[in-house]
This record gives C-alpha cells, sequence and structure tokens, in this order.
C-alpha cells in the first residue's frame, strides 16, 4: 500500500498543474446574486471532421463541462455540464437538437453550433459555493467533447482488476482515461479571477 500512495499523491498534482495550465481564452465573468455567469465560445471544437460527422444523419453529442477551481489547486468549487444530442433531419433539410427533454429544430449547422457551443451567461455553482470562499482567486475551466464516452459505457469497456497489485488500480485508471476519450476534446481556461467581497 505504501507504494502506490506516492503515486496517487503525484497524479493527484500533476492533475492540478495541468488544469491550471490550460490555455487562456477569451472568457467573460459576470457575478449575479452570488454566483458567477460565464460566456465563452468552444465552437473551434467543431473542425471539419466533426462537422461532417455532424452532418451525416445519425445522432452525434456535444458536451460542454465548466468546473470552477481555486488558483494553484484542482480542488473543484461547482461545476456545471449540458449536453446537445444533433441529429441532421435529411428529409426536413434541418438539425434537431435535444438538450434534455427539450427539443429545438435549426436551419444550418452553424445555428446548431452557436446554440450548443457558444456559452452565454451559464451559471456555474450556487451562492453557497463562493459564499465562503469570498475575495479568494479562482479561475474557470472548460471541457468540450465531440461524442463522449459515458461512465457506464467506460466501465464496461475496462473492468476493474481483481488482483491485489497495488500498481493495478492506477494502470487501470490511465489505460481508461485513455480509451474512454471522446472523438474530439478541447480545453481550456479563463483568467484567475477574484470572488466578490
Amino acid at each position: 500500500m505504501r507504494y502506490w500512495i506516492p503515486a496517487l499523491i503525484w497524479l493527484v498534482a500533476a492533475a492540478a498543474y495541468a488544469q491550471s495550465h490550460l490555455p487562456i481564452r477569451d472568457f467573460q465573468v459576470e457575478w449575479d446574486r452570488g454566483s458567477p455567469k460565464v460566456s465563452f465560445s468552444a465552437k473551434d471544437l467543431a473542425n471539419e471532421e466533426v462537422r461532417r460527422e455532424l452532418s451525416s444523419g445519425l445522432r452525434k453529442r456535444l458536451l460542454v463541462r465548466v468546473s470552477a477551481h481555486f488558483r494553484s489547486s484542482n480542488r473543484r468549487l461547482a461545476v456545471r455540464q449540458f449536453s446537445c444530442d444533433v441529429t441532421r433531419d435529411l428529409w426536413e433539410d434541418g438539425y434537431v437538437v435535444r438538450i434534455g427533454k427539450q427539443a429545438q429544430r435549426f436551419k444550418t449547422l452553424g445555428e446548431v453550433l452557436n446554440h450548443c457551443l457558444a456559452v452565454k451567461g451559464l451559471f456555474v455553482g450556487e451562492p453557497k459555493s463562493y459564499e465562503q470562499n469570498k475575495g479568494r482567486e479562482i479561475y474557470f475551466s472548460v471541457r468540450a467533447e465531440f461524442n463522449p464516452i459515458s461512465k457506464a459505457q467506460c466501465q464496461e469497456l475496462i473492468r476493474p482488476s481483481s488482483s491485489d497489485d497495488p500498481v493495478g488500480p492506477i494502470t487501470i485508471s490511465i489505460v481508461r482515461r485513455q480509451i474512454c476519450q471522446a472523438e474530439q476534446t478541447l480545453e481550456f481556461r479563463s483568467k484567475f479571477v477574484q470572488v466578490p467581497e
């Protein structure tokens, strides 16, 4: 057991470093009643290949996850995510986009990308998450994915080892992370911002 604890600490530290060193992008943060509302664009996730896939007529998924973190830390204050299921309607010559149980129709792929990847005024977390951290510096990270693999599908792909080898769980975790990746991923973060006093 004592051999895998340093490895676990190293993985957590590496994750925190990687998260805070994501590329900084244009990112607007407004505070409303103690909660941050964020606006940003992740439309460049949709490269030529993604656009071609979205126009295929098969259902595809765009997932956006936004999380708030303390500066120099991977500790998460709050997270918000949503997904768009996009289907090209070949009969009506347009697109059907589902977010949860709601469905909307769009005429062009550009409108779909604006709806799903150009985020405006998205609340990230409840006021209580920020209330006790007034004055502290935080940042927001974004992970946008095209056709992500769900946790349930990922667990089916790789079942945990029953071995007593202490390195086994770490190896499984690394392999699962590689196999269970989305077809396309975009990650970036905001500048550091201060929680209002």
